[in-house]
């Protein structure tokens, strides 16, 4: 009984597994055809480091091809990744009290 879970619930991750996968390499395709080469790698490399910011800001890409109808440049790649990473980046300070 608890092998049948065990099975059943690999398989429902592995299938997830694949859904996101497939899902991820339908926006890189998309991405391929909107940026233009130097966008392109570096939406690349921000997918490397931070998964969340590259999930962002691909949708905001997609969404501004839409209203451009135009390739988007590097540096429109590099304005839209500043301002999401501005709006979600928390603001720390840091505070030394001495005796």
């Amino acid at each position: 009984m608890a092998e049948d879970e065990l099975k059943k619930k690999k398989l429902a991750e592995k299938q997830k597994e694949a859904e996101e996968k497939k899902a991820e390499e339908q926006i890189k395709t998309m991405l391929r055809t909107v940026l233009d080469e130097k966008g392109f790698d570096r939406m690349m490399n921000v997918k490397l480091s931070n998964s969340e910011l590259f999930m962002a800001t691909a949708q905001n890409l997609l969404g501004a091809f839409q209203k451009l109808r135009r390739k988007i440049t590097d540096e429109e790649v590099l304005f839209v990744l500043k301002s999401i990473k501005q709006r979600t980046q928390r603001e720390s300070t840091i505070t030394f009290e001495r005796k």
